[in-house]
């Protein structure tokens, strides 16, 4: 008796703490499987794709979703919301196969009656993927929390990684000094564009290698065709069928041309366009799916400052595909598709592919945003030292003049400050600097501050503040004297995210008192694009 009665104490204590963990996980709910965020209680951050994007598209409230592979991870869902006047998430599958999005999107069509625009990027070098094909080898998939079956459910309320590595976490984050409730914004989630760098030494760090193989072009097969026309009809037009009051943007994901060096090298060119024909005559019959390619803005396509890899591009290509979708430009369609393809194959298979050793790489990867701002928003560059619309106040320095036009900022010494003083971006901005000081309305269409920098002698350093309204850092650019050259360099800050009013600050003194009185370095060039 006393055995068994001690084996159902026991039995009463598991099945209680299994019930307390349970509803725990229930009510917190980090990857959203049963219910929204509770947003007023804890700070939920969005960085698990294939845990969390299921639940955002069951339980978030939105009337578009983005998605696609890595090539959509730089969107924006505020610019989406903006041109387009909608509530969009994002939801995008680093590496996903064509099968993984669309079943996907299928999900948020079943469960979400408002979703009205789809925007989804088809990968042009996944277009021979089997219609299964699944990225295995990214892992197990959390199949338990895409499906309706209660009883798999265990494997999510009873997970050890999520009980301590996200349950826990997001209790325990509620205990800090700082800790302010919310939720990862849409525009941040996935988002990879700080982490890396852009241009030709980072795409082709080794010098373009043009090595065309012996023997004829390659052609698109029968059996390649069965294979597409498979994978198309099921995981791209298939639900456009089935739900035609909805809008299907889908775009063909513009890769460098260092992806099309590759496969000219491989002779596969021919069959890659051969096989993009194929894949837009499928598509084109389905009037409620608005198809784009801009892989004919060979300006933007060979321009590797644009790019990460041979694949990936930038936040800004992001910006401007949004905008040219919403207008309509660039769009394939049946009257323009073999002038399209034709254009496309022209130039990839006649590209001078040696001459990219040639091109400039920017020191400041932003530069190339910049120069592509205008068409983005209208707007051309501000001259900020040259604009009657900008005060610029200058401290321990002065203009350097050229034919009546100011042409830079000299400046000269070190900030009496002490070392063991106030934070330096505090004391800039309340009581000195040595250089230039400026106000900025970011509320129109300019989104970069481009300026050059030169340290002329002894200390001269680079240290430039962003202030928001509410006297907040918002941007620092910081450059040690003792790693910079003599040499001039330039940089771009990015604001494109930033409203109202900024104050900027250029100093090009030494930080505290320690610095040489005869410090000296310049600023030029100072542009808002």
């Amino acid at each position: 008796m006393k055995v068994k009665s001690w084996l159902i104490g026991w039995l009463i204590i598991v099945i209680t703490a299994l019930s307390v963990l349970g509803f725990w996980v229930y009510r917190i709910d980090p990857y959203f499987h049963y219910h929204k965020p509770d947003l007023n209680r804890y700070f939920y951050p969005l960085n698990n794709q294939r845990s969390q994007n299921d639940g955002i598209c069951k339980h978030f409230d939105y009337e578009a979703l983005i998605t696609g592979t890595s090539m959509t991870e730089n969107f924006r869902t505020s610019e989406m919301d903006k041109i387009f006047g909608c509530n969009s998430i994002k939801v995008s599958f680093s590496g996903g196969s064509y099968k993984e999005i669309n079943d996907n999107i299928e999900r948020a069509l079943k469960t979400n009656k408002n979703l009205k625009i789809i925007l989804r990027g088809l990968d042009i070098g996944r277009f021979f993927d089997a219609s299964d094909c699944m990225r295995e080898d990214l892992g197990k998939y959390p199949t338990f929390l895409y499906d309706n079956n209660i009883f798999n459910d265990v494997e999510y309320l009873f997970n050890r990684d999520i009980i301590f590595g996200r349950a826990y976490q997001l209790t325990l984050n509620n205990n800090n000094e700082d800790f302010n409730s919310g939720i990862t914004s849409f525009d941040d989630y996935s988002r990879w564009q700080s982490g890396f760098a852009f241009g030709i030494n980072s795409v082709y760090p080794d010098g373009v290698i043009v090595d065309k193989m012996k023997g004829g072009d390659v052609h698109l097969t029968n059996e390649e065709k069965a294979i597409i026309k498979e994978n198309i009809d099921k995981n791209v037009t298939s639900l456009a069928d089935k739900f035609q009051d909805v809008d299907f943007y889908y775009f063909y994901t513009p890769y460098s041309i260092a992806w099309w060096c590759d496969l000219y090298n491989h002779n596969e060119l021919t069959r890659q366009i051969e096989a993009e024909r194929y894949i837009t005559e499928l598509i084109l019959p389905h009037n409620n799916i608005h198809l784009f390619s801009f892989n004919n803005r060979t300006d933007i396509t060979t321009d590797l400052n644009n790019y990460k890899d041979t694949l990936h591009y930038a936040t800004w290509i992001n910006s401007l595909m949004l905008k040219w979708m919403h207008e309509g430009k660039y769009q394939i369609t049946q009257n323009n598709y073999n002038e399209y393809l034709q254009k496309e194959y022209d130039f990839y298979s006649n590209y001078d592919y040696l001459s990219l050793n040639g091109q400039v790489d920017y020191e400041a990867d932003y530069y190339a945003a910049a120069l592509l701002n205008k068409e983005l928003t209208g707007v051309g560059p501000m001259d900020v030292l040259n604009d009657d619309t900008v005060s610029v106040e200058l401290m321990n320095a002065e203009y350097a003049i050229s034919d009546n036009k100011v042409i830079g900022i000299d400046c000269k010494g070190s900030l009496k400050r002490d070392a063991s003083s106030e934070k330096i971006s505090d004391y800039m901005r309340d009581i000195e600097y040595v250089g230039a000081k400026f106000v900025l309305n970011m509320d129109g269409n300019n989104n970069y501050l481009s300026f050059y920098g030169q340290k002329i002698a002894d200390h001269g350093r680079l240290t430039a503040y962003v202030y928001n309204e509410n006297n907040e850092v918002i941007r620092t650019v910081e450059k040690n004297y003792t790693d910079l050259d003599n040499e001039k360099h330039q940089y771009v800050i990015d604001l494109s995210d930033v409203d109202g009013n900024v104050t900027v600050i250029l100093n090009g003194g030494y930080i505290d008192n320690t610095g040489s009185a005869n410090s000296k370095y310049v600023f030029s060039d100072i542009f808002l694009y």
